[in-house]
């Protein structure tokens, strides 16, 4: 794969970048870096966000948000891996007027913009040659309609608004890890590698600095602390006023299964009637309903 990339660098600044293009991308298909998990959410219009103007003034990069950039509330989880994040999800999932969406293990948009700048060595964002300047505020607003259309999103729901910098100045940061890497270390995939303590404290180094020094919004939100409470005063950072009644415990005991599991769960009501799947489908959305509602009260209008 590097030395097909290294050979694609090169046909490029030969300008035979449509070829590399088709090459590229069929190679960053099928990368799959386990560096930070990457979640995402969206609220629909009922949640109360304050995210874009806030009274408040909690957004750090409030004074540089972009209108167009900032017509729905981002919100991304950032984990080191195996400390909670899941969990995590899904008790943000359970909140009515909020829609969850898992990693993209694969991760090759950063990989195609590392790639970007071997097509010229002009700067084409401003009076280029070829075409008309670049309008950068619509290529960024483009890749986050590109991003929704990645995880399925449901673009004939009403949305408010939906998790860095250019391309999301106004997101909200939920930054979760845990504060016994030994422990982490031993659990899932991080157990596979000898070096994983080290490879942890550095991430959890870097995480811990990214919340100091980032201007955007971020929250700390360790494994140890999960509790009622920890996730109140998270919705609490995000605007919104949820009465939760438990905390969920999914891929508990180094596993990758729970009860908040879609895959496992739809799988096994299929195999139960698998000659009536409709109906196992219906069924199945049913008993997921009835666990989002006994996650979370009724929310409440937050103060603005």
């Amino acid at each position: 794969i590097a030395r097909a990339r290294r050979k694609c660098a090169t046909d490029v600044l030969s300008q035979r970048g449509r070829t590399c293009s088709r090459i590229e991308a069929m190679f960053l298909h099928r990368l799959c870096h386990r560096m930070l998990i990457l979640s995402l959410a969206m609220t629909s219009a009922n949640a109360v966000w304050e995210t874009r103007r806030p009274q408040h003034h909690t957004l750090k990069s409030s004074t540089e948000a972009n209108d167009v950039l900032c017509q729905r509330n981002w919100v991304f989880i950032i984990s080191t891996g195996r400390a909670g994040s899941t969990s995590a999800m899904n008790m943000m999932n359970a909140v009515p007027g909020m829609a969850m969406y898992g990693e993209n293990p694969r991760g090759y948009l950063k990989e195609l913009l590392e790639l970007a700048p071997t097509h010229s060595s002009y700067d084409e964002t401003f009076n280029p040659f070829r075409h008309g300047p670049i309008d950068l505020q619509n290529v960024h607003r483009g890749i986050q309609e590109f991003i929704l259309d990645m995880y399925g999103h449901d673009k004939t729901v009403p949305s408010h608004y939906v998790g860095c910098k250019q391309v999301f100045p106004c997101a909200k940061v939920v930054l979760n890890y845990r504060k016994n890497i030994t422990a982490q270390s031993m659990s899932g995939f991080w157990n596979e590698n000898e070096s994983s303590a080290e490879h942890l404290k550095e991430m959890t180094t870097r995480l811990l600095d990214f919340h100091k020094n980032s201007k955007l919004d971020t929250h700390l939100l360790p494994l140890e602390d999960f509790s009622v409470d920890s996730f109140r005063n998270l919705m609490n950072f995000l605007g919104i006023n949820c009465n939760f009644d438990s905390v969920i415990h999914d891929n508990k005991n180094g596993t990758y299964t729970g009860q908040h599991d879609v895959h496992v769960n739809l799988q096994k009501f299929v195999q139960a009637d698998p000659s009536n799947v409709p109906a196992a489908v219906l069924k199945f959305e049913g008993v997921v309903k009835s666990l989002i509602a006994s996650a979370c009260g009724e929310p409440t209008m937050a103060a603005s």
